[in-house]
């Protein structure tokens, strides 16, 4: 008899073992199985930007009302065929003027534009974010 109450409480605690690691492993399980799913990057390593700037230059310097001038300049980190536009400030605004052109091959640019207003005019080249220094044009 002493035989068989060893073998049962052996027994016993074997199975207890058994039962707890069983529980706790089926825990695990379903606490992974609540958690969400990771999720992927939207963060990415992007390649280097282009560095580009615009110069700026005006002529005639001086115009009567109504007469062209030609704004002409040199880009660097733009490509040949990338537009530019020509902006003049207004009120402390810049205000895109509804003309613009390409860099052409050589990286070089020319636009024109006709000013009404008297007063010295400010203006300036965009393309995407860069933008040129501001030139001023006398309109008597």
């Amino acid at each position: 008899m002493i035989f068989t109450f060893r073998s049962r409480t052996v027994r016993t605690a074997a199975a207890g073992a058994l039962t707890v690691a069983l529980v706790s492993a089926g825990s695990t399980a379903a606490q992974a199985a609540t958690d969400p799913p990771p999720k992927p990057s939207t963060t990415h390593k992007s390649l280097p930007e282009r560095i580009s700037s615009l110069t700026a230059e005006a002529s005639p310097a001086s115009v009567k009302a109504g007469e062209e001038i030609r704004i002409t300049g040199r880009s660097t980190g733009l490509r040949a065929g990338d537009p530019v536009t020509l902006q003049q400030e207004k009120s402390g605004e810049w205000t895109t003027l509804p003309m613009d052109a390409a860099v052409e091959e050589g990286e070089s640019y020319t636009l024109t534009t006709r000013p009404t207003a008297p007063g010295i005019q400010h203006y300036r080249v965009v393309s995407g974010t860069t933008h040129s220094p501001t030139v001023s044009v006398t309109v008597r």
